[in-house]
């Protein structure tokens, strides 16, 4: 039994090429820091703008590849467990008077319950029929909203208003960029390092893989399939609501247009172009497509066909994503 495991752990990807996971996670820590230092030196706000969303995205992406990639489950759901998050920790911040910290901390609370109502009714059904499931209920999720005005939930126009993050009694604006950069870098850099270096590494991240790549032979050596992809929708749940809720905060609105094609088509780019299930490659992926994005954005209509182009490429040529460059140089 414990060869098993221990052959499983080997399949694990490491950290670009370090062997041992206190080289990964030096120099993870190594890059985070470069990252905080560089925030420092960027004097163009727009520029913390996008980096401040790519590390947003970097949570959210990198639970979907927890979920998708190494699970091997299809939920397509994921942004509506941000979208919770988002209104979740906005409503308790405006209604409730809890303050942003603590409104983010019960979004994660938020998120791990509905990915709970999500997991439970897609556990009994088998590969595309979950996907056809998750999507249904990401479809679902808008007109609920719109017509969530009487709960306070702002209808078509959103909230408004939502409050600003407090840190030790310190108002810290939408405007004021570069405290934010900080700060959204170290919650994206908690978080995936909690999602693949704790979760994934541990017990929980051998369940999911073995499940993913031998379901038959993970359930005779007693993996709960059933415990362990319910634990893998909560636990990605909750990471996301954390990014749904640092986003609300962020820029002080939030509307049902984060449940809109363009959000979902460019979540499901970053994981193609990144790599599923090969770290660091989706994290990698979020910051080619956003910064990439952005960079196109004097294309206008053709931005997003420019990127389908790029996913196609991808697709032929790198068939595992920007992660598979890594791979092959080990």
């Amino acid at each position: 039994m414990s060869a098993k495991i221990n052959a499983t752990l080997a399949k694990i990807p490491s950290v670009f090429t370090g062997t041992g996971l206190k080289r990964d996670s030096m120099v993870y820590w190594a890059v985070v820091a470069g990252l905080a230092l560089l925030g420092g030196l960027i004097g163009d706000s727009y520029v913390h703008h996008i980096l401040i969303l790519v590390f947003i995205w970097c949570i959210v992406i990198a639970s979907w590849d927890l979920i998708l990639g190494y699970a091997g489950i299809f939920n397509y759901a994921q942004l509506v467990f941000f979208t919770f998050g988002a209104y979740g920790s906005a409503m308790l911040s405006i209604y409730a008077g809890l303050t942003p910290l603590l409104a983010i901390a019960a979004a994660a609370g938020i998120g791990a319950v509905i990915g709970l109502i999500v997991a439970v009714p897609s556990l009994r059904l088998k590969g595309e029929y979950v996907a056809l499931f998750t999507f249904a209920v990401h479809l679902a999720l808008p007109p609920l909203i719109q017509q969530g005005k009487a709960i306070g939930m702002g209808g078509n126009t959103g909230l408004l208003g939502i409050p600003w993050l407090n840190l030790f009694g310190y108002q810290v604006s939408s405007i004021d960029k570069l405290t934010w950069y900080w700060v959204a870098l170290a919650f994206g850099a908690v978080c995936v390092y909690l999602i693949y270096f704790i979760v994934l590494r541990g017990r929980m991240g051998l369940a999911f893989i073995a499940m993913r790549d031998a379901d038959t032979f993970a359930q005779a050596i007693g993996v709960n399939e059933y415990k362990y992809k319910m634990l893998a929708f909560v636990v990605s749940a909750m990471f996301t609501a954390v990014a749904g809720g640092l986003y609300a905060h962020y820029t002080s609105v939030v509307t049902p247009k984060v449940l809109g094609t363009e959000f979902f088509l460019m979540a499901m780019v970053m994981l193609a172009i990144g790599g599923m299930g090969r770290f660091p490659g989706a994290v990698l992926g979020v910051f080619i497509v956003v910064i990439g994005n952005e960079l196109l954005r004097s294309f206008d209509d053709y931005r997003l066909l420019l990127l389908g182009i790029a996913v196609v490429l991808t697709v032929i040529f790198l068939p595992n994503g920007v992660a598979g460059l890594f791979a092959k140089r080990k």
